[in-house]
């Protein structure tokens, strides 16, 4: 052979190995990468798939990964139309067995298999079953709980999708992670093999199948503790709380433990009534005046910018005062400072408002989380910000004593309190921790905020001074917790029609701070007669729970 026919011979043996290499190599990634999902599509253009997953999807995970979304075990009908023997009789002894209308019952006698969206009691499962009705089965289906049992506004709820198929997040992390929890494959289905006209095959007949990973879903972990978020929900309860909010948070980290808002909402329909509208708002989130527990702000930036020493000395003349009145008619006398913060004198803190100014407030609101409604994690918030408006006439009075324009929502006051707990560093408030995959490892990594130092740490410390006396001996004298001890501020705002939002910040134990509990409870008497008694009940018993 000579040289030119050796040269083509070659030629053409790599032309033809280059072809299979790229034939073989096709051949792999089609077996390997697209195999199980172009397997998934020729089984389901040969079989029906009812899920018995309702609906499939990821869970939401407390911190120490315990599932907050909650499931439940029912039985359900499944209507296999093709093998029904006797159409009309057995819509009828479906419909008086579930006791509906023939008409709702024959519209599950079409030409696919369908679950009957509704749990059957044990005696209507028992009847159907002694039925044994041709085309009619009973299975267990595992049902997501729409309305979780705790953290309800937190974590939200379900309701039928845009095409009416399928389940997505209508509020709270359910809405927010939507697309992370939604899962592709149910956990657990039965599926039902048909022949190329959509008719039952026989012999195969219906086959339940257990799926148990789905490469989709993702369940979400919150900063959320469980058991924390249940003994403040239980409080709330016991103390008759019908609106408001608290939450406890971490001291120093500003990871939110618990977040609980009343009244609880209404979900008896898929779509909530308007007599009902106003129990889906989440009250931890909103802002409101936060009274006089924004004098830790003014305090702090008085401190720090020297207007003002603990022992300095003021004079309170009640109702008689022409910049604004004390709540005490006679008024508080002579006192120093840190008896102002203690009583909370009003006439006090509107002179050093006035005296610092607007630019000077307004910085320090901004230097303790005022301003910023955002929480690591979760975007779904009233970010609105008034604080501009400080400058304005006649507001600069109201401002100093926490009135409008200052508003803040039950978080951001408890990430000001953590401030003081922490020694002057202000860390933002964090929901969500991170995104895990179903098998369990973590996807997405949610940081925590970027802490920054909000006042010195000399200033902190004469404060939290300051608040231990509000509990001792001030008005916050109901929020002391026995055999701990607690330092805090009382607050109440007026808002309107005489309306009173009591409020209660504070923090314990004394030495080494572990949590931050804010209370906001509308239509109260005032901040020490109706916050700091729920304070000091849910604090005592958190303390406890780490024993």
């Amino acid at each position: 052979m000579d040289n030119r026919n050796r040269k083509r011979t070659v030629l053409l043996f790599c032309g033809f190995a280059v072809v299979f290499c790229s034939l073989a190599a096709h051949l792999v990634y089609i077996q390997i990468y697209e195999g199980p999902r172009l397997s998934r599509q020729a089984l389901a253009q040969q079989t029906q798939l009812i899920s018995l997953e309702i609906p499939p999807r990821g869970q939401i995970l407390d911190r120490k990964m315990i599932p907050l979304t909650g499931y439940r075990e029912a039985e359900r009908v499944i209507v296999l139309p093709w093998q029904v023997e006797d159409r009309d009789r057995e819509i009828g002894l479906l419909a008086e067995v579930l006791n509906i209308d023939i008409s709702q019952a024959a519209g599950y006698f079409t030409t696919k298999a369908k679950m009957i969206p509704r749990d059957l009691t044990a005696s209507q499962a028992g009847e159907l079953k002694s039925l044994a009705l041709p085309g009619i089965m009973v299975v267990k289906a595992k049902i997501r709980e729409r309305k979780p049992s705790l953290g309800a506004h937190v974590l939200g709820f379900l309701g039928v999708g845009k095409n009416k198929e399928t389940w997505e997040g209508k509020m709270g992390i359910e809405a927010v992670y939507d697309s992370d929890l939604n899962g592709a494959a149910p956990r657990s289905a039965a599926r039902v093999f048909v022949d190329a006209r959509g008719r039952l095959i026989g012999g195969l007949g219906l086959r339940i199948e257990e799926n148990p990973v789905d490469s989709q879903r993702k369940d979400v972990v919150l900063t959320i503790d469980r058991q924390i978020q249940g003994v403040v929900e239980r409080v709330m309860d016991r103390s008759g709380v019908r609106e408001g909010a608290v939450v406890v948070m971490e001291a120093g980290t500003g990871d939110i433990l618990a977040l609980a808002s009343r009244p609880d909402y209404f979900l008896g329909d898929e779509i909530p009534r308007k007599e009902h509208e106003e129990s889906y708002l989440n009250h931890g989130l909103l802002p409101y005046q936060p009274g006089s527990v924004f004098k830790v702000v003014v305090a702090a930036a008085a401190l720090e910018e020297g207007f003002a020493e603990p022992g300095e000395t003021y004079l309170c003349i009640g109702e008689q005062d022409d910049i604004v009145k004390c709540y005490r008619k006679e008024g508080h006398g002579l006192l120093t400072f840190s008896q102002a913060v203690t009583y909370s004198c009003n006439p006090v803190f509107a002179r050093l408002g006035l005296e610092m100014g607007a630019g000077k407030l307004t910085e320090y609101a901004l230097r303790f989380g005022f301003g910023s409604g955002d929480i690591i994690g979760y975007q779904d918030v009233d970010t609105r910000d008034q604080l501009s408006l400080i400058g304005k006439k006649y507001n600069l009075t109201n401002a100093s004593l926490g009135q409008w324009p200052v508003e803040a929502s039950v978080i951001q006051v408890s990430a000001m309190m953590n401030v003081i707990a922490g020694g002057g560093i202000y860390t933002p408030p964090r929901l969500v921790k991170a995104v895990v995959s179903d098998e369990g490892l973590v996807e997405r990594f949610i940081e925590p905020g970027k802490k920054r130092r909000a006042v010195s740490e000399a200033t902190a410390y004469t404060l939290q001074g300051m608040l231990e006396r509000v509990t001792r001996e001030g008005t916050g004298k109901e929020a002391w917790v026995e055999g701990y001890g607690s330092a805090g501020k009382t607050g109440s705002a007026q808002s309107g029609n005489e309306h009173i939002d009591a409020w209660f910040s504070g923090y314990a134990p004394l030495n080494n701070p572990r949590f931050v509990v804010s209370v906001m409870v509308k239509d109260g008497v005032s901040g020490g007669q109706t916050a700091a008694p729920i304070f000091r009940e849910i604090m005592q018993e958190i303390l406890e729970l780490e024993k």
